[in-house]
């Protein structure tokens, strides 16, 4: 009997994944249904294949040293997945406190003592030695224990699954950090180098007017312009010590203090035109956020069967076994028993109990479905994102090229006296525009790249 009840007390598991009742589809509609009329095949952009499976060394990809270099620094260091690994230890110690709750519990109690005897006419001292050995084992023949140990395990797994999500959000968070930072990097050169050119047109405007050939108006004007370009600049340059200090917190660090290796100047490389991701049922399964979710609801099942449980006697072993011993006297008392407690009249406790878990199981079900739901949201809004932003992209380049082409002939034909300033500084105005937006999109095709990624739940295995 006792070999059996070791055994039950042994054997509790974890529950296996439960369904959110939630029906993948076998495609990304945003792939393959798309209205967007353009030059560029949307189709062959992004492609879903059943049997790829999610990129995990998403970063790779781009091919960024110091991008591979902060991501590692990033694992190792940040406090907040420093913390959740700290969450992981705490439930895998209170796994082992359960697992260690199941089995006897042994005391000893040893009291020495020495006094004088009582007895006869001479008093003399003696020595007394007490020594008792207690045990005492719920041996759990109802299972009333099984199911918490069983949560205790789903919660370990959640908290893992919790951990993976935090690592996930880390380098995608780090990854658009980074990109933005380089973007203001390019938007500073872009504006400086416009600056220049509008500053030599206003040097030409004044030679102009010293020779009455422009008047002061055209110089304000062309003035107006300088200092409008030369506003944007400090403007840019906050933006870029924000997100210098935001990247050193990500790494662990003071605000800084990687300030020397983050700057390094790195030219980014071109992008591929085509990606390939995995099919939704692949996505849900790999997402660290559902899987949590999912561990979440298995933890609040095992709950519920523990409230259960409480209907059911509580049987408990209890053991004892002392020794006595003087200098005239030894004596071993034992004794072995069983504790049954039965729940008589309870007023409603142990139903109370249970209606609460079947709530708090209703409510992890639905946050289960939930975050099923909004995973698959993020993956068609990234895709979405990226494939319009490919588009627009291309749209972008031709603008740069033109209005380039366009400031160039303005130049000329101002020069020629064919065109009025007016014309010249829109033309100017335009490139930098034009410019400035392409930087833009450029970063933002690689933010929506590391959102896909992230979306896909790459990351979380490294």
């Amino acid at each position: 009997m006792l070999m059996v009840v070791v055994a039950l007390s042994s054997c509790a598991h974890a529950l296996p994944y439960q369904s959110s009742g939630i029906t993948p589809p076998s495609f990304w509609s945003r792939i393959t249904h798309s209205a967007t009329q353009s030059y560029v095949d949307l189709n062959s952009i992004v492609i879903t294949n059943e049997n790829a499976q999610v990129e995990q060394y998403w970063w790779k990809h781009f091919d960024d040293p110091t991008l591979d270099e902060l991501i590692k620094e990033a694992v190792q260091n940040n406090k907040n997945l420093g913390v959740a690994r700290a969450r992981v230890v705490e439930a895998r110690s209170n796994l082992g406190f359960a697992k260690a709750s199941q089995m006897p519990e042994i005391d000893g109690d040893v009291n020495p003592s020495r006094g004088f005897s009582s007895g006869g006419i001479e008093k003399k001292p003696i020595g007394i030695v007490d020594a008792q050995v207690q045990a005492t084992w719920d041996i759990d023949i109802f299972g009333r224990n099984l199911p918490q140990l069983s949560q205790v395990k789903e919660i370990l797994q959640y908290q893992d699954a919790s951990e993976q999500a935090v690592l996930v959000g880390l380098l995608a968070e780090l990854g658009r950090d980074y990109f933005d930072l380089r973007n203001y990097q390019q938007q500073i050169d872009i504006t400086s180098k416009n600056l220049g050119l509008q500053k030599k047109t206003l040097d030409l405007i004044k030679a102009q007017q010293r020779g009455a050939m422009a008047s002061d108006f055209d110089v304000e004007r062309a003035s107006a312009q300088v200092s409008t370009t030369e506003s944007k600049l400090p403007q840019l340059r906050s933006a870029y010590q924000l997100m210098l200090n935001q990247i050193n917190v990500l790494l662990g660090e003071l605000p800084g203090t990687k300030d020397d290796f983050i700057e390094v100047r790195q030219i980014l490389k071109p992008l591929d035109q085509q990606i390939i991701v995995a099919a939704p049922a692949t996505v849900l399964a790999n997402r660290p956020d559902v899987k949590a979710a999912e561990r979440n609801f298995a933890a609040s099942i095992s709950n519920r069967q523990h409230a259960f449980k409480q209907f059911f006697p509580d049987i408990s072993l209890l053991s004892y076994y002392g020794v006595e011993r003087s200098n005239s006297l030894t004596a071993t008392p034992w004794s072995v028993g069983l504790d049954i407690v039965e729940p008589l009249i309870d007023f409603g406790r142990i139903k109370s109990q249970l209606n609460a878990a079947d709530a708090e199981g209703q409510e992890a079900f639905l946050s289960y479905q939930e975050t099923v739901l909004e995973a698959m949201e993020d993956m068609e809004n990234d895709l979405t994102n990226y494939k319009n932003e490919m588009v627009r992209n291309g749209s972008l380049k031709n603008s740069v090229e033109q209005n380039r082409k366009a400031a160039d002939l303005a130049q000329q034909q101002f020069k020629s006296g064919f065109i009025g300033l007016l014309d010249l500084l829109v033309a100017q105005s335009n490139v930098l525009a034009a410019e400035s937006d392409l930087a833009d999109s450029d970063t933002a095709l690689r933010k929506d790249l590391v959102n896909i990624y992230t979306a896909s739940g790459g990351g979380w295995s490294v």
